[in-house]
């Protein structure tokens, strides 16, 4: 049974090669945002989200092709998306406390005197 994508393209894409295109075009759009959040005040909390939903799109692409987990357990597979998606959410709560100001610089409190 032929797949979509290998009626559209006429030639058949092997998995990882298909993979590896979607990993390159969520790589370039990553840097482009960066970029576009460097230039200014830094990217924000949504931004920041938007970096990190593509992180983790990126780790499951890798997670289920080239470590073929897509041939595991369901366990496995929820398992390691959760622990992707949990590791990301961190990163999002410390960016947004900073930039909110629930802590401040060298790890103070505000409205704590030293």
């Amino acid at each position: 049974m032929k797949t979509l994508i290998t009626r559209t393209l006429g030639k058949g894409i092997d998995r990882l090669t298909l993979s590896w295109l979607l990993l390159l075009a969520l790589t370039t759009l990553t840097l482009l945002f960066a970029r576009h959040g460097a230039a200014g005040a830094g990217p924000g909390i949504a931004g920041t989200a938007l970096l990190l939903a593509l992180a983790v799109a990126k780790g499951r692409e890798i997670l289920l092709h080239y470590l073929e987990l897509s041939h595991a357990g369901p366990g496995w597979r929820v398992l390691l998306t959760g622990y992707l998606v949990v590791l990301c959410g961190a990163i999002l709560l410390i960016t947004a406390a900073g930039t909110l100001g629930w802590v401040g610089p060298a790890g103070s409190l505000p409205g704590v005197a030293p």
